[in-house]
């Protein structure tokens, strides 16, 4: 089966900015690669007005069925394919987890029942 993106039924979606669309193509690309289903969690619901979610810039996928290795793999991957790796724009290591020019992500909450991937627009950036 090839990899593809799923969504948690409460999900929801009132607002995407450029930045979120590049991060949804960077999932979806990065699932397809991997041959993984992966399920988004959580978009816009559930923080405050200012949040990079509620901005429509921030998503979390789930990690629960990911290796440990994986899910660093799968993290880097999604920041690789949003980035610009052809400008050599490329993941590294940064608070915590890893940056690109105009994305960051980590693993939040390792662990615990709500363990999960989440990417958003860096803080202090601009997309595009």
């Amino acid at each position: 089966m090839t990899g593809h993106v799923i969504v948690k039924s409460d999900v929801q979606f009132t607002r995407i900015a450029p930045a979120g669309f590049r991060l949804l193509g960077a999932i979806e690309l990065t699932a397809r690669r991997f041959g993984i289903e992966m399920m988004i969690t959580c978009a816009c619901e559930a923080h405050p007005a200012e949040d990079p979610h509620s901005l429509g810039e921030a998503y979390d996928v789930r990690s629960h069925d990911m290796s440990p290795a994986q899910k660093t793999l799968v993290l880097k991957a999604i920041l690789e394919a949003a980035g610009d790796a052809d400008a050599g724009d490329v993941p590294v290591g940064a608070q915590g987890g890893y940056a690109t020019s105009h994305f960051w992500g980590w693993l939040e909450h390792p662990g615990d029942p709500n363990e999960h991937l989440h990417v958003q627009r860096r803080q202090h950036t601009t997309y595009p």
